[in-house]
């Protein structure tokens, strides 16, 4: 990314990086009908959506006028981008409802198509998506509007899309959810629940598919049978802590930590911070959304981390009695506490965690009302194989603070492209309503790494396909610089991310089957694919990696995993 002043042309509220590019694709609120202190950028006006350019600092408008904001949104197995559900129309004539409608993003165009007729059973904003290996869309909950107006009354429903015929195929209300159902258990708690496809397979029903399902404090397994029902198995133990809330909203950012044949691909999901929900506001109602209870309300330093069994010994009603525990406690502790906080998984299976707030919760509007303060600058990396204790250690510090609102992804490089955040730190005070002003922020950064800075790293010069099957193998010629040892090669799909959750991010290392001898030029690698019955990789792009000892390749190469 160039120097001096780069432009992301809209506030980077959603980003989903473009498969086989640097390119971002961006999307948030209406500018500037939605509010009178709104700053546009040059060239954006009404438009709500910009591809931004890493390599050279620049946008682009990619114009739609179907309400955006705070839809759902994933990479499909082709590359184009499905975004269902988003915000209201505001009443103006050439900003449409976005609620309720299903539209997808051609990144070799870069234009939007909403699908006519394609209509959600009721309006999402917020909702969450996930994807199956067959281009279905898991549609999951959100709210009818924002909760702040007389319609915002959660949306506890799902909706099944299927990518090939463009259709909504599953449409199932709380009712036929039921009572016991996540999202009727978690009736105020909708706005991007943290949901994750599970690797598991049960041999007497095959077709079945297992869902990860956790927002605020409560959390869920879920089948979804191949007739089409949604059935509950095992609720979560609850929080330790008392007036806690995350993975909810960008209270807190949950990931799948890494996947590893030599584990067995054991699923386990880590939580990293999250909101201590303040005991109340000092202002009367419809004034001061930020007053002292909440302003002030400190954020979680926490690391909770849930391992799941083996589907075999889930099936059998074998459950985690706890939390894992690190110490004499069921979570770890971060150096300093982050509510907004983003995960992003890196290729040697590290993870970075940044951007966020050390005091507050999510909250304001386009004009404004912060609900935090203290920005959390400091980025820190942790590594999940370390020993308790030793798993944390500090990166770079931003000068800019990203409240809520902000985003960061995984770019080919191995950096990870920084974006974001429209609040200021909030007030202490309730005068003039409490209301802090807005703080649209437009620069983008990037963190790099210290392995950015390491002459050592590994260099992939060719792979013997751009595709590849499942369980295929793939033969990778590479330099090396260090060690001369490639120990680990893994797999990562574009990021597509937005208030602390990255819809489908995942790193899944491959099996190394072969390697060149000792002296032998060039050097190489060869891997085999997950097989299709793993369930570790949906088909569709990903960035290709080796890893030398520490050191990720210089730049990923990208592939297709194809079905």
């Amino acid at each position: 990314m160039p120097d001096g002043r780069s432009s992301t042309g809209q506030v980077a509220i959603h980003s989903v990086l473009l498969p086989y590019s640097y390119k971002v694709l961006l999307f948030g609120r209406n500018l500037p009908k939605s509010g009178p202190k709104s700053t546009p950028e040059p060239g954006v006006g009404g438009n709500v959506s910009t591809v931004y350019d890493v390599t050279s600092g620049t946008y682009v408008v990619t114009p739609n006028y179907e309400t955006l904001f705070c839809a759902g949104h994933t990479t499909m197995s082709d590359g184009n981008v499905v975004a269902a559900g988003g915000d209201m129309g505001f009443g103006y004539d050439w900003m449409k409802e976005g609620r309720d409608v299903v539209r997808i993003f051609y990144p070799s165009s870069n234009k939007w198509e909403t699908l006519p007729g394609v209509k959600l059973s009721e309006y999402r904003w917020y909702p969450t998506q996930v994807n199956l290996p067959d281009d279905r869309v898991i549609i999951v909950s959100g709210f009818l509007d924002d909760p702040a107006r007389q319609t915002g009354k959660p949306a506890p429903s799902i909706d099944v899309f299927d990518y090939k015929s463009k259709s909504i195929v599953v449409r199932k209300s709380r009712y036929d959810l039921g009572k016991s159902f996540f999202t009727n258990i978690t009736p105020g708690y909708q706005l991007y629940p943290a949901v994750f496809l599970m690797n598991w397979v049960d041999p007497a029903k095959p077709d079945d598919w297992f869902l990860f399902m956790y927002t605020c404090r409560t959390g869920q397994i879920v089948r979804f049978t191949s007739d089409n029902n949604f059935i509950p198995m095992w609720n979560m133990p609850g929080l330790p802590i008392d007036n806690m809330c995350t993975s909810f909203s960008a209270m807190g950012s949950a990931v799948i930590l890494p996947l590893r044949p030599a584990k067995g691909y054991e699923f386990e999901v880590a939580i990293f911070g999250g909101g201590t929900q303040g005991k109340g506001m000092d202002c009367k109602s419809g004034k001061g959304m930020d007053c002292k209870g909440v302003c002030n309300a400190p954020a979680a330093k926490t690391i909770f981390r849930m391992r799941l069994p083996k589907a075999s010994e889930a099936l059998k009603g074998n459950w985690p009695k706890d939390w894992v525990w690190s110490g004499n406690q069921k979570y770890e502790e971060m150096p300093f506490p982050r509510v907004f906080a983003d995960a992003v998984l890196l290729p040697n299976g590290k993870i970075v965690v940044l951007n966020g707030a050390q005091r507050g919760v999510p909250g304001g509007g386009i004009d404004g009302g912060s609900t935090a303060k203290e920005g959390a600058y400091t980025a820190i990396v942790y590594d999940p194989e370390a020993p308790s204790g030793q798993r944390i250690s500090t990166l770079a510090t931003s000068g800019i603070h990203r409240y809520y609102h902000s985003n960061a992804l995984l770019l080919p490089s191995g950096d990870i492209w920084v974006a974001g955040s429209e609040q200021a730190d909030c007030l202490d005070s309730c005068a003039s309503g409490g209301k802090a002003p807005p703080d649209q922020e437009y620069r983008a950064e990037l963190l790099q790494l210290p392995y950015a800075f390491n002459p050592n790293r590994p260099v992939i010069t060719a792979i013997s396909s751009n595709t590849v099957p499942y369980g295929g193998k793939l033969k990778i010629n590479f330099e090396t610089f260090g060690k001369g040892f490639v120990n680990k090669v893994s797999v990562i799909p574009p990021g597509a991310n937005t208030h602390s959750l990255n819809m489908m991010q995942r790193v899944v290392f491959l099996k190394i089957t072969a390697r060149n001898k000792d002296n032998e030029r060039p050097r190489w690698v060869e891997v085999v694919m997950p097989t299709k019955n793993d369930r570790v990789l949906n088909p569709g792009p990903y960035m290709l990696w080796v890893v030398d000892d520490d050191l990720p390749a210089k730049e990923a190469r990208w592939i297709a995993l194809k079905a």
